[in-house]
């Protein structure tokens, strides 16, 4: 095995005192030890910046530095672009694990096959809860190749994962955009797209699913603006030239979660009256510019065709003041009744 690759791991940290401690052994142990661990804290307020220091203090392979407040991952991967030193790329949020092995296996499976991306088996991580759920490779099969438009499509629906191995000139010729918290699954699946072949291997990423205080677990008003991601996202699958029925599938998840957010607006506890006021201006500037006649209809023919009635169904509840109120008002009532949700909503 070609020691000499050099892995930069990322891990953005905020008031991750909780599981730091494990994720950051899990790195330090690992048995492939030709790697840097870049850790940038966004001004915690709690322990988490002297954990990260003493790892730095005790390992050199660990860097640390500190940024203003940013909210959201991709302010920290703009940030940390620069420093990144090595051939590839591997990124971890402060409260996942990784199994001993993980960036071994992928270090080997990329000698052997030379391909730009490689992903691990994941498991969707409960702590002390047996037969968490895994992916592994492409519906089990490890020793599958596939092409990088092949792979984009397979992950829209997370039939593999997002958590890769990547060659690092890939990555730093990408701007994560700041206008919401999950761009980065946006450029996850461009990185995808321009891979040269992608590839799967063993080692273990452990995906926690049991932190409440998780920013992919809490909702708050950065929620609203994944609309942003969708639609870069259905720009990508269409300037691509994806199958039809992908783009068709996007448009169909923009219009539905379109009118999810509405609903949520609607029910939802804003912190002040001006939090309330831009997520509103941003809903209706984004069905102005966006939702148009040309877009919704731009596939018309084929869903009759097709027979695709639930997204007629979600074009003529956009499209009508009438059901699109009823719609609102069945919403509401599922909301209301959400024990998840009680605290944030009204």
């Amino acid at each position: 095995m070609n020691n000499n690759l050099l892995i930069t791991i990322f891990v953005p940290v905020y008031n991750g005192e909780k599981y730091l401690l494990q994720t950051l052994t899990s790195i330090k142990q690992q048995t492939y030890t030709n790697i840097e661990v870049l850790l940038v804290d966004d001004s915690s307020t709690d322990e988490s910046l002297q954990i990260i220091n003493k790892y730095a203090q005790e390992d050199k392979r660990f860097k640390v530095f500190v940024k203003e407040n940013g909210g959201m991952v991709a302010s920290s991967l703009n940030f940390i672009m620069p420093k990144i030193r090595g051939d590839y790329f591997f990124y971890s949020s402060q409260d996942d694990i990784f199994s001993l092995d993980l960036i071994e296996k992928m270090v080997q499976t990329q000698n052997e096959t030379i391909a730009d991306c490689i992903v691990p088996n994941m498991e969707f991580y409960f702590e002390n809860k047996p037969n968490n759920r895994k992916v592994i490779g492409l519906n089990g099969n490890l020793t599958i190749e596939l092409t990088g438009k092949e792979a984009c499509v397979s992950s829209l629906n997370w039939t593999i994962s997002g958590f890769m191995l990547i060659k690092s000139s890939l990555l730093k010729a990408e701007f994560f955009p700041e206008d919401a918290f999950d761009s980065d699954e946006f450029v996850t699946r461009k990185l995808f797209l321009k891979s040269n072949k992608v590839v799967f291997s063993e080692g273990v990423f452990y995906y926690r699913q049991d932190n409440v205080k998780a920013i992919t677990k809490t909702f708050t008003k950065k929620n609203f603006f994944v609309l942003n991601s969708s639609w870069k996202l259905y720009n990508l699958l269409k300037e691509n030239d994806f199958e039809e029925k992908v783009v068709i599938n996007c448009q169909l998840g923009i219009i539905q979660q379109y009118l999810d957010i509405f609903s949520l607006y609607e029910a939802y506890r804003f912190e002040s009256e001006l939090d309330k006021k831009e997520v509103e201006l941003f809903l209706l500037n984004f069905k102005k510019n966006y939702l148009t006649d040309s877009f919704i209809y731009s596939k018309f023919k084929y869903l009759i065709q097709k027979l695709e009635c639930k997204y007629m169904v979600l074009i003529a509840v956009l499209k009508n003041p009438f059901l699109f109120r009823l719609f609102m008002k069945y919403k509401d009532v599922k909301l209301k009744r959400s024990k998840f949700l009680l605290n944030s909503y009204k």
